[in-house]
């Protein structure tokens, strides 16, 4: 049993999120299944305006959180922090809820704004490698916007309606699948910016399975260094968490939580696969054309490829990434 301290203390936590508009499900091809955005909850209220609980599952994707080594491209929720993008993608491909989609076609994302700041526009970017860092295709074609201006209008508890066109020389490479995107909608609220992800599997391309060697595994000194600088800042934090995480009382919580919401995923067995060794590349020459694509192709490397570092999950969801010419390692 809580004392009345803890669930101040849970209280607090709670209140503290600061989040308004969420992705209720993207639909694809006539059909397919629907998408959720990462990390939403069918047993949140979509009734209510408050803190908690009706913006836990919203989430805040800010490119200075990216920056800073503290979340994915996709953003964090309060409630669960740091969204792993591979895991959640592999965990709509286990449930069957991944749409589909192929070049050029329409994406109907029904978004809910709670409240003032969860209003529009809304941009969409689509990573057509799941969860490597690269954002492939930046501000792709959005009609149908969700009203506002700079985040805001007067709307709230209210669904909208947006279309999403794929570009017409999407590849999706994603995933465990070999053929699946990330698509990610955000507004420009100061509060947030507020919205999303959600994965798509293209069904016009032939799905890839990928040697090592087929990688791109070039990242240069300076970002390198850089990088182990930023991990060496965060370490000591980190421990401590992943220590107060697993405490008997952050336990406990987590697993009213869970109860609350009723949380699952359905794990399915994954294939045991034997691939030929390929020849890395190696070369000097090589090695320049790549590191001038990581250049060209990714403005955001800096930014949105530092996510998955402070997060453990993030490490593991390397498994998933599709040969790109810049990728974090």
């Amino acid at each position: 049993m809580y004392s009345s301290a803890r669930i101040l203390s849970l209280a607090a936590l709670v209140a503290s999120a600061n989040a308004h508009g969420v992705i209720l499900q993207a639909q694809g091809i006539d059909g397919s299944p629907a998408s959720v955005g990462f990390k939403v909850n069918s047993e949140i209220p979509r009734n209510c305006t408050s803190i908690s609980p009706c913006q836990q599952d919203t989430t805040l994707i800010r490119d200075a959180e990216i920056a800073a080594n503290i979340v994915n491209e996709c953003g964090r929720t309060e409630l669960d922090g740091n969204i792993d993008i591979g895991e959640n993608t592999e965990n709509a491909l286990a449930a069957g809820a991944v749409t589909q989609v192929k070049a050029g076609s329409t994406i109907d994302v029904t978004i809910h704004q709670v409240n003032a700041d969860g209003a529009g526009p809304y941009t969409c970017d689509v990573i057509a490698q799941g969860n490597n860092g690269v954002i492939t295709f930046p501000d792709v074609e959005v009609t149908d916007n969700v009203p506002g201006a700079n985040g805001f209008s007067q709307a709230k508890e209210e669904d909208f309606v947006i279309k999403v066109t794929m570009p017409t020389d999407l590849n999706c490479t994603g995933s465990s699948a070999g053929n699946v995107c990330t698509v990610r909608c955000r507004n420009n609220a100061l509060a947030g910016p507020f919205g999303g992800c959600f994965p798509v599997q293209q069904v016009d391309t032939e799905a890839v399975s990928l040697k090592s060697s087929d990688v791109d595994t070039l990242l240069s000194l300076k970002k390198v260094q850089a990088q182990v600088a930023q991990d060496v800042e965060d370490l000591p934090v980190a421990l401590a968490a992943n220590q107060a995480a697993g405490s008997d009382e952050s336990l406990q919580a987590a697993a009213v939580v869970s109860s609350l919401l009723n949380i699952s995923v359905l794990s399915l067995p994954a294939p045991t696969l034997t691939q030929g060794v390929g020849q890395a590349t190696t070369t000097a020459a090589a090695a320049v054309t790549t590191s001038d694509a990581a250049d060209d192709n990714n403005s955001n490397d800096d930014n949105s490829n530092n996510g998955s570092r402070r997060n453990r999950n993030g490490k593991n969801n390397n498994n998933n990434k599709r040969s790109a010419k810049a990728f974090m390692a």
